[in-house]
């Protein structure tokens, strides 16, 4: 075999076919008679020779292999998913949610820093500025950002502590509510998933071809669609006979007007001379190519923090009780209920968790539960033994540690 580019494709040699390439043609010049085997002199050239042409048909076809989207690698994949117009998903800071508390008159400025004594790590603020001006103490609100990318933990009642030197600031505090987690940067293979589903998206019809347009900005954590075709003047969610209503996810969470406006743009791109797009959290316009202004508009995901109770009735079992069931069942709820949950729209039913459960009783990860009792509602309510909690499209249900109770019964 020999190294060559056929209409199957890059055709390369392994190191064993290029030694007995390069003895065949040594022959053929000074005779059948010349030393060749790995001992002698000839033959360690040969073999210094082979590795070196080995490696260079293996770089060969690295490069082959990336001008294949469905093959490319690393920066590679980036440049081919440019060709249609993705990008790969960043890497995201987890942010988290709370209270800042001042003793006297102090501002905090974005960029200033505090540090998870939990876990070790930094984290900046990301909406500030901040100013206290009494009376005191005096309490505000504010969110920090993860100072590095991924998906770093911040559970409620974290505890905090001052890195940069503010007087009057007394501390942070983050009592309910859990960090939003962050993320790495998206894997080759979550990319060429995502980029065929953009590429694609328009022959599956409107609904999918504005999500992929809109899911290419950047900043766009997460998009989807929702359309009224039948019922007019509007359906059960508010959108007019006709319309169309985008739903985004967006970081920062409050979008900037630079984020509203590609957004719009994408909005427009994506549907052309047709459709209304509805929407009451950002309402805009898009001059098109004809120098005419064309309304868009978009809503944004609203977060509902739902409080679960867990109630395992172990007192009449007949299996040992798993020592500190409590807090393994409420750890792997938690993780579970999160992940369950990364789209707005979906139900918060009781049966999620009677079954998270089950498994772990199955996996023999605990034992001495008889049965479960889920209590859930949408905080402030008190928890209620419903059979499931209904989200509207534009909702997504936050789970936080605060707010999830296990107990035995």
């Amino acid at each position: 075999m020999t190294l060559e580019l056929t209409a199957d494709g890059l055709q390369t040699q392994t190191q064993a076919e290029i030694v007995a390439d390069l003895v065949e043609r040594l022959q053929a010049v000074f005779g059948p008679n010349i030393q060749t085997k790995a001992s002698s002199n000839m033959g360690q050239l040969i073999n210094i020779l082979s590795e070196l042409r080995a490696l260079d048909q293996q770089a060969l076809l690295a490069v082959y292999r990336s001008f294949d989207p469905n093959g490319a690698i690393a920066r590679a994949l980036d440049a081919r998913l440019g060709l249609t117009g993705s990008t790969r998903g960043p890497a995201r800071s987890s942010v988290v949610d709370g209270e800042l508390t001042f003793s006297a008159a102090a501002t905090m400025n974005n960029g200033d820093l505090i540090r998870n004594d939990d876990n070790d790590t930094l984290w900046s603020l990301s909406d500030g500025p901040h100013t206290a001006v009494g009376p005191f103490p005096e309490v505000i609100a504010a969110q920090f950002s993860a100072v590095d990318t991924g998906p770093i933990l911040a559970n409620a009642g974290t505890t905090w502590s001052a890195v940069t030197g503010i007087a009057g600031l007394v501390g942070f505090a983050n009592p309910t509510d859990d960090a939003t987690i962050g993320q790495d940067q998206e894997s080759d293979a979550d990319a060429r998933q995502r980029r065929q589903r953009e590429l694609y998206a328009q022959g599956q019809g409107p609904l999918a071809t504005i999500q992929g347009a809109v899911s290419r900005v950047e900043g766009v954590v997460f998009v989807r669609a929702y359309h009224n075709p039948s019922i007019s003047p509007a359906d059960s969610d508010g959108i007019p006979f006709k319309a169309f209503n985008v739903v985004v996810e967006t970081q920062p969470s409050i979008p900037p007007a630079e984020l509203q406006q590609a957004i719009w743009d994408a909005i427009w791109s994506a549907t052309g001379a047709g459709g209304e797009a509805y929407g009451t959290d950002y309402v805009g316009s898009v001059v098109d190519s004809e120098g005419t202004v064309q309304p868009s508009a978009f809503d944004v995901v609203t977060p509902i923090n739902i409080v679960l109770e867990i109630d395992l009735a172990t007192s009449a079992s007949e299996d040992p009780i798993t020592p500190n069931i409590e807090t393994i069942v409420a750890e792997r709820i938690l993780k579970e209920a999160v992940n369950a949950h990364t789209s707005v729209g979906r139900d918060v039913r009781s049966s999620d968790y009677q079954s998270i459960v089950g498994e772990m009783l199955d996996a023999a990860d605990i034992s001495g539960v008889d049965a479960v009792i889920v209590c859930r509602s949408i905080s402030p309510a008190a928890p209620a033994a419903v059979n499931k909690l209904a989200v509207g499209i534009r909702e997504k249900p936050d789970f936080d540690s605060a707010n999830l109770t296990v107990a035995q019964v």
